[in-house]
C-alpha cells in the first residue's frame, strides 16, 4: 500500500507543475476552468494538492492548455540562487 505522505507529495508536485504550465500559458484558474469544462474550485484544489484528478480531467486540462498529459510529468530544472 502506498504511503499517504508520498501520495500527498505527489499530488502537490503535480499541482505545482499544473500551476506552472497554466501561468506560462497566461491563464487564470477561471479561464482554464472554462476552457477545460472543469470547475475553478476543482482546479484550485488540484493545484494545491488537495484533489486527485482522473485521467479524463487530465486530458481536458492538457487540451485546454494546448499540450499533452506527458507535459505534466516533465521535471523542470530548479533555479539555484547564488
Amino acid at each position: 500500500m502506498s504511503d499517504p505522505n508520498e501520495q500527498a507529495a505527489q499530488r502537490r508536485a503535480f499541482g505545482a507543475r499544473l500551476r506552472g504550465i497554466r501561468n506560462a500559458a497566461g491563464l487564470s484558474q477561471e479561464r482554464l476552468a472554462h476552457a477545460s469544462e472543469l470547475d475553478r474550485t476543482y482546479i484550485g484544489a488540484v493545484e494545491n494538492g488537495r484533489r486527485n484528478l482522473s485521467l479524463h480531467a487530465m486530458w481536458q486540462l492538457a487540451h485546454a492548455l494546448e499540450t499533452t498529459p506527458a507535459e505534466f510529468f516533465v521535471e523542470q530544472p530548479t533555479t539555484k540562487h547564488p
